[in-house]
């Protein structure tokens, strides 16, 4: 393997230390952030540990053809630790203002959509409903006052027709007393 393939997949490992630096970072970010079970904290740290194997692995892979040598150990290791003693705090303080800018903006478009779109949408909801229940109060007040008229004109005829109901409730009763009669008394007979 040539010095240049050495020096480049030396760079290529120091860069992947510092970029699995600032995974970590902001992993640890982000699970500082969420309330996340323990076992679940659990799982989510060693898939990052897999995936960051993995990414480094075809780092290797795409650099040197996968061979791994010391100088790789060497240019991680070295990559890590000039991330966490230059840009650590810087990196975590502007991910920070990052997540709350991400806070922000999703609070404000929550807000604008609120405003634009389902306040107006209740406001004509409401308009409807109370446009529905005056017309529903018309309508009742409306047949009601028909009911009243229609009572009103056909008084007359109401006690005309409860006597006539009477007289022929009462046929129809005796009617029906004489074809019960019969019936018992034919059963009686049998």
């Amino acid at each position: 393997m040539s010095i240049a393939t050495q020096l480049q997949t030396v760079l290529a490992m120091s860069t992947c230390g510092a970029l699995m630096g600032m995974g970590f970072d902001t992993y640890h970010v982000f699970k500082g952030k969420s309330r996340l079970p323990l076992w679940m904290v659990f799982i989510f740290d060693v898939l990052f540990w897999i995936g960051s194997m993995g990414a480094v692995f075809l780092i290797l892979v795409k650099v040197n053809d996968g061979i791994i040598r010391f100088p790789i150990f060497f240019g991680m290791i070295f990559g890590a630790w000039v991330y966490f003693v230059v840009g650590s705090k810087k990196y975590i303080q502007f991910l920070h203002r990052v997540i709350k800018f991400c806070q922000w903006f999703y609070r404000t478009v929550l807000q604008i959509i609120d405003t634009l779109v389902v306040r107006p949408i209740l406001f004509f909801y409401r308009v409807i409903l109370m446009v529905l229940a005056f017309l529903y109060s018309v309508l009742l007040a409306i047949l009601g006052f028909l009911w009243k008229v229609a009572r009103f004109v056909t008084s007359p005829f109401a006690r005309w027709g409860q006597h006539l109901g009477k007289k022929m409730f009462g046929k129809t009763k005796g009617i029906w007393t004489n074809g019960k009669n019969w019936f018992h008394s034919k059963r009686k007979r049998d």
